[in-house]
């Protein structure tokens, strides 16, 4: 009898870990799931501004704005035409002239400043930091009209000069903020070993350091080149119609439609997909470096 009641319990009992694993697996697919939506929606609500911008630019006429409907035609290539009938490429040419002078200056400048305060033995490095990111918490706006006074007193107004030049000043407190972090967390015994070896100060920087830093240096590179790229106010208050220097954020704002009972929105995010596709491509070229750049450093041990 007794050996019955054991049967009968041990056969009740038997089912509990069945079902506890499928409970656990439900739970399992329900997160993942869950997980799966979540993403998706994420993706939907991050892609669909370029959506709705590469399907504004193919619309014709007033379609652009007067539909709502994103799929909805008629669609074309005219507003591609008549942005680059408004001699489109020399601005863009402009714009990338002047974010890669800005870049170069930048990098060239900031890796010196970064690795002087990472490395020099200076007193009070937390004040120079912060007098260092001081310089870049001012508002543009509050110092653009002096700016114009100097920049028209010094002849520098419609040239590249008088754009990169204050794109530097804004940029550079940032770059060096960025490269100091990286220069920090390279050790300091790799340097002596170079110096141990033979390498004079300069080749222990660019042959050992900065190779080491280079994912933080591509990082701040790309920061820089997209500020420079996007940069409105200053480009639209010191070259505003200079075809020879006019950026193509400053020639966007000026674009006018077919004609003067036209609005322009067709021909705008026409210009808008053409200039973002350079940043594009270049962001899935170095996008390793770039996840590098921004990851490297912030753990140690």
């Amino acid at each position: 009898m007794s050996q019955t009641t054991e049967a009968e319990a041990t056969e009740t009992r038997a089912p509990a870990p069945r079902r506890k694993a499928a409970a656990s697996g439900e739970d399992t697919t329900a997160k993942k799931v869950g997980k799966a939506l979540l993403l998706a929606t994420i993706f939907v609500w991050c892609l669909f501004p370029f959506v709705w911008l590469i399907s504004t630019s193919l619309k014709q006429g007033n379609e652009a704005l007067n539909d709502p409907a994103i799929f909805r035609g008629p669609f074309g290539l005219d507003n591609y035409v008549t942005v680059f009938e408004q001699n489109f490429l020399y601005n863009l040419r402009n714009t990338f002239v002047v974010a890669i002078f800005t870049t170069v200056i930048c990098i060239v400048i900031g890796s010196f400043a970064a690795y002087a305060l990472a490395r020099l033995p200076l007193k009070k490095k937390v004040l120079w930091m912060s007098g260092v990111l001081a310089a870049s918490l001012f508002p543009p706006v509050a110092l653009v009209p002096p700016l114009y006074e100097a920049w028209r007193a010094l002849g520098l107004l419609n040239t590249y000069p008088g754009l990169y030049i204050p794109y530097i000043a804004f940029t550079l407190p940032l770059t060096i903020f960025i490269l100091v972090t990286f220069f920090s967390s390279i050790p300091m015994e790799l340097a002596e070993a170079a110096r141990v070896d033979g390498a004079t100060p300069w080749q222990t920087f660019y042959k050992v350091v900065l190779p080491l830093a280079a994912p933080g240096v591509f990082a701040a590179a790309i920061i820089v080149f997209v500020f420079a790229t996007n940069e409105f106010l200053i480009a639209s208050t010191f070259a505003p119609r200079n075809l020879e220097v006019q950026t193509a954020t400053t020639a966007i704002a000026f674009f006018t439609g077919a004609s003067q009972f036209e609005r322009p929105i067709g021909t705008i995010t026409a210009a808008c997909v053409v200039i973002s596709i350079p940043l594009i491509i270049m962001t899935l070229i170095f996008q390793r470096r770039i996840v590098a750049g921004l990851t490297a450093g912030s753990v140690k041990g």
